[in-house]
């Protein structure tokens, strides 16, 4: 158990969300948790059973929760924004998403995302075949039940950052370009952590996200997405790190935010500096390093992170329809770069299953978009992300995009045109004109020769 507070550095001992964001008025939503039936948690417990027996073989301690069934009718909801005060999502236009999705849209790809709870009842962003949930926190408390619901703010953020849906490639609300980085892939979601903001006291354990990694990997995600940080003092960090490894031992692609800051703090943050895993800063619209995101080696790259558009809780009515939505344009923090990165593994990983998760960080560092400062950034590591260069291989550049600015304060979104993305999409004719050639090649290697022996009886 660890203590946590509202700062936004990491603490040494507490499991923390990374955000930053002010949250705006909620709508109470009908407490309808009856609890776990006793059968249910029996079977749960033998599950859990289960995935620890199946992982000690690779060392990793064994964590107490049991997982059980998430309603997010359980969710508190928020009241939909107004049609004035919808956002647009700039992340997105940055990043040139209309243009990657072209090439992939995280179709068949899992990705686990431990965090809070995920709200999905009330939003046509998300359907059921696109989203299990699970609670390894064992339902509502009694705290949950006095506020009228349970806390699945940041949870629900960070999910529809990563798979917030686009069905057919058409938007889903008029009223804004928002969807998730892979609008296909599916996300299974665990409960671990009870609040989005810990108030100053407030205790949470890091026993559930450490069995949450642990299930994730017997279901064979593809996809571990982390947004939250412990710092080098926490007892269960050593469990920890081995249920990280042991995930990525299977394969599994495990994405972290780097962490948050304040001034005159500096210090380690975990599971992001754990070897093998994608640490990820945070980037404002202007290409530069956000002052709030933490530095340190162990980045990988950056993303952006400053006045994030996301999904918030909606009310349940009686249809989930775009009119119902709530959304927010006020997240700030590595927390929400973090699943923009763990959107671009998921296509990459779509385009080629068989890549490991050292080919992928190799790949997402060779292919971002330099920094304005020198490579490796302190805070955006080799650069800001680049969905079609990562999917395609193509290197990045050797300069900084024009106009970046190498501060690290949070900038107006700027009028200059995003990267230029030709490079990645020729290459993409070549490899596809060369693979048509290989295969004209081969017929005439086999056709040939047959035709020469059938037209000649003596050979």
């Amino acid at each position: 158990m660890r203590e946590c507070s509202r700062r936004t550095e990491v603490t040494e001992h507490a499991p923390r969300l990374l955000h930053g964001a002010p949250r705006g008025p909620t709508v109470p939503a009908p407490d309808t948790l009856a609890g776990v039936k006793p059968l249910l948690r029996r079977l749960a417990a033998t599950c859990a059973a289960t995935v620890v027996l199946s992982l000690q073989a690779v060392g990793v301690a064994v964590a107490d929760p049991e997982i059980g069934p998430f309603n997010s009718e359980q969710c508190r909801a928020t009241e939909r924004t107004a049609d004035a005060d919808v956002p647009r999502a700039w992340h997105l236009d940055r990043l040139q998403m209309e243009v990657a999705w072209g090439a992939a849209t995280g179709k068949g790809i899992k990705v686990a995302v431990i965090d809070t709870g995920v709200a999905a009842k009330g939003t046509a962003y998300f359907t059921p075949d696109r989203l299990t949930t699970y609670d390894f926190l064992g339902g509502a408390s009694e705290k949950d039940k006095a506020a009228l619901g349970m806390d699945c703010t940041h949870g629900t953020e960070v999910a529809s950052l990563i798979a917030a849906g686009r069905p057919d490639g058409r938007d889903v609300d008029t009223r804004t370009n928002f969807a998730g980085i892979a609008p296909d892939a599916q996300i299974i979601s665990y409960r671990t952590l009870s609040v989005s903001e810990p108030q100053e006291g407030e205790v949470e354990s890091l026993a559930p996200t450490i069995a949450a990694v642990l299930d994730a990997t017997t279901r064979k995600v593809r996809v571990i997405n982390l947004s939250q940080s412990v710092g080098p003092l926490d007892p269960l960090l050593d469990d920890y790190g081995n249920a990280v490894a042991a995930a990525l031992k299977q394969g599994i692609v495990v994405v972290a935010a780097a962490g948050n800051v304040t001034e005159g703090v500096q210090e380690t943050s975990y599971p992001a500096a754990f070897p093998g895993v994608i640490a990820v800063g945070s980037s404002t619209p202007t290409d530069g390093a956000a002052k709030e995101s933490r530095p340190g080696s162990y980045v990988t790259v950056g993303a952006p992170g400053s006045d994030i558009t996301a999904l918030l809780p909606s009310r349940v009515r009686d249809s989930a329809g775009s009119a119902n939505q709530a959304y927010t344009s006020a997240l700030v923090g590595t927390s929400y770069a973090a699943p923009i990165v763990s959107g671009v593994v998921a296509l990459m990983l779509e385009i080629d299953p068989t890549l490991t998760p050292e080919q992928v960080l190799d790949r997402l560092k060779a292919t971002a978009d330099p920094p304005p400062t020198a490579v490796p950034d302190d805070r955006l590591g080799a650069g800001i992300v680049n969905p079609m260069r990562a999917m395609t291989g193509v290197m990045r550049p050797q300069t900084p995009e024009p106009g970046a600015d190498a501060s690290v304060a949070v900038a107006p979104l700027p009028t200059r045109e995003p990267p230029d993305m030709q490079p990645a999409m020729v290459a993409v004719g070549v490899g596809i004109g060369a693979l048509v050639l290989a295969a004209v090649g081969l017929v005439a290697a086999v056709t040939i020769p047959a035709a020469v022996r059938r037209g000649n009886p003596a050979d």
